[in-house]
């Protein structure tokens, strides 16, 4: 590997939408600006929320991007041809003003504004339907009259009982009756009248992300909420600048989520919250029902930072959006004979997250219904072979297209984050069968570092790999695995031979696609760890190596971070990314491995190194 990239925080026009792996701009930029000239095209098949697209805009490129999931054709189109923000103002307050009397007299008690109410799960067991209600105590209840398991999750649901209310300017929790009681009723009505239906989508059945039978947007969110939020939606709607009216429509579709029944009750929301992080469609036991116009009134603070950094410039290039499947679309430019100086790929991450079906309530408020078979995600909704096999046939059929539209001397950039060998072997398959050969491989470094990254023994998340790919049939692919095999030694080595399995598997990978090696001995990767490891669940042992007492890795972690550290205080972040940089030769380090051996030695304080023993 030959450098690392440092990723930087999301700046506010990217902030608008809280979609799934967004990339780093500045790292985009970084090889648009490298790989391409003025008047270029750069073409994305999995554009996602636009920040290649927009990228490629502000250095006067052309870009061409297109996505099967309608949201994020909806966040690309206002990020590379946003609306005056005033305009967008005007309709969101004339909007709130015509709400907001009757959504404040539902949330309120005694003249007094409520933020969230408390609801607490009832559920019905699955086999004789008796009802029960939750407490910390029942988690692992039995149904007394059947045995069967009561889960008080979403599927089994009964109803919810309303046991909390917190109003605006105040932390405290009132449950008293009689505001407990207004609530609840106020909870199951139909605020205002529309035909909720058209924003009431059916979910494709994957148990993955927790969606089940006769699932539907409606379930996440309480009666009056989900009034709410389709009113707002028609009223949008009705909005006649285009522009303007995606605009709001992706304000909406950004609140939705904080008003559904998704966002655990945390700490009094003194920690931890409000926030909806959980890969799948999880609604805890304990949850909140926000009320919506105060975190639309919320989100808006956002969205002004975002519009007035969108409107500062305004760019001559071309920016094409299509929302349709990136097969068809290819073929079509295909046959069109359009050349692209560069394409940048980010894949679905094989069965990582079937976005378009996590997306559904989101799109259900834009009343787009996708379909969702022109997704090539792995999903569970249909059996997983062959969920797999289309994955690897369109993989292949991309590729091949990108290989006819590619223009001489371009490049294609990969970005992609997975340890499923299943998943690499299909990519890298796509690759070698269209002629590609990897030039370099770089590794983007996080912008933040969580705590929790910071504590996973187990090998952490670290980043997304970056690798530059260019056309060339003449050469072939290699059927040696020395290289890997040196490769993975020489790190195992370095950290006194004991590694973790995510660590040696993205060492492994990353000398795979560098020195081109063939597809077809991928499987051998597993005979290589068990030839070359004892192997106790995670950990890796080198065999054969007699460990010192204390690893080379550990000796220079130790002393670059005195270097560093005898010049005054820094950043966690940096200093983690200083570290990681001097060592990049021996596999990128996890985060838990540079903080272990300074555990002793470094004062750390709220995300500060402050000084070395």
């Amino acid at each position: 590997m030959n450098k690392l990239l440092g990723a930087e925080t999301h700046s506010p026009e990217y902030l608008l939408h809280k979609y799934w792996a967004r990339k780093p701009h500045n790292i985009l930029s970084y090889f648009i600006n490298k790989y391409t000239d003025e008047g270029d095209l750069v073409i994305d098949p999995f554009c996602g929320s636009g920040v290649c697209l927009r990228e490629a805009q502000k250095l006067n490129r052309n870009a061409y991007g297109i996505d099967v999931n309608p949201i994020a054709c909806l966040i690309s189109r206002v990020l590379t041809d946003p609306p005056n923000y005033e305009e967008v103002y005007n309709e969101i307050y004339k909007l709130i003003e015509k709400v907001e009397k009757e959504i404040n007299a539902s949330f309120s008690y005694n003249n007094k504004i409520i933020k969230y109410c408390i609801h607490r799960i009832n559920a019905k067991c699955p086999k004789c339907g008796k009802i029960y209600e939750y407490n910390e105590n029942n988690k692992n209840l039995h149904c007394e009259k059947c045995d069967s398991i009561i889960r008080f999750n979403l599927e089994h649901m009964y109803d919810t009982n309303v046991i909390g209310v917190c109003f605006e300017d105040d932390r405290n929790i009132y449950n008293d009756l009689d505001i407990i009681n207004k609530q609840e009723e106020n909870s199951k009505k139909h605020i205002f009248k529309c035909d909720e239906k058209q924003y009431d989508f059916n979910f494709s059945v994957n148990r993955r992300i927790l969606a089940f039978n006769g699932m539907k947007t409606s379930d996440l969110f309480t009666t009056r909420n989900f009034s709410i939020l389709s009113y707002l939606a028609d009223e949008i709607n009705k909005i006649n600048n285009n522009k303007v009216k995606d605009c709001v429509l992706l304000l909406l579709s950004a609140s939705s989520a904080q008003c559904s029944r998704l966002i655990a009750n945390r700490n009094n929301l003194t920690s931890g919250g409000p926030a909806w992080s959980i890969p799948g469609f999880w609604v805890p036991a304990i949850h909140l029902e926000t009320n919506p116009l105060i975190h639309i009134k919320a989100r808006l603070k956002k969205f002004e930072k975002g519009l007035k950094e969108l409107s500062k410039q305004k760019y001559n290039s071309k920016v094409v959006i299509k929302n349709t499947d990136s097969r068809d679309e290819l073929i079509n430019l295909s046959l069109k004979k359009e050349k692209a100086k560069l394409f940048f790929l980010d894949p679905p991450y094989g069965d990582s997250v079937p976005y378009v079906e996590f997306s559904s309530f989101w799109n259900s408020f834009l009343k787009i219904r996708p379909n969702v078979n022109n997704d090539i995600s792995v999903s569970d909704r249909i059996q997983v072979s062959d969920s797999w096999t289309n994955y690897d046939d369109s993989l292949h059929i991309i590729m091949e297209q990108i290989s006819k539209i590619l223009s001489k001397n371009g490049r294609l950039l990969i970005t992609f984050n997975n340890n499923e060998i299943k998943a690499w072997k299909s990519l890298i398959s796509a690759l070698q069968t269209s002629g590609f050969v990897c030039e370099d491989t770089m590794y983007q470094l996080p912008a933040v570092v969580s705590s929790k990254a910071q504590k996973a023994k187990e090998g952490s998340y670290i980043s997304d790999v970056y690798s530059i790919y260019k056309l060339d049939n003449k050469i072939k692919t290699s059927k040696s695995l020395n290289l890997v095999t040196t490769e993975i030694i020489k790190c195992a080595k370095y950290r006194n031979g004991i590694v973790n399995k995510q660590f040696i598997t993205r060492v492994a990978l990353m000398s795979w696609i560098k020195n081109n090696i063939d597809v077809s001995l991928i499987t051998e990767l597993d005979n290589i760890f068990n030839t070359l490891f004892e192997i106790d669940k995670n950990e890796f042992k080198l065999k054969g190596y007699s460990p010192k007492s204390e690893s080379e890795f550990d000796i220079e972690v130790k002393r670059i971070a005195k270097d560093i550290l005898d010049k005054g205080p820094c950043n966690w972040n940096d200093l983690y990314i200083t570290i990681a940089n001097k060592l990049v030769n021996y596999g990128i380090p996890d985060i838990y491995e540079i903080k272990k051996p300074l555990e002793n030695l470094v004062i750390f304080s709220n995300g500060r190194c402050l000084s070395y023993y």
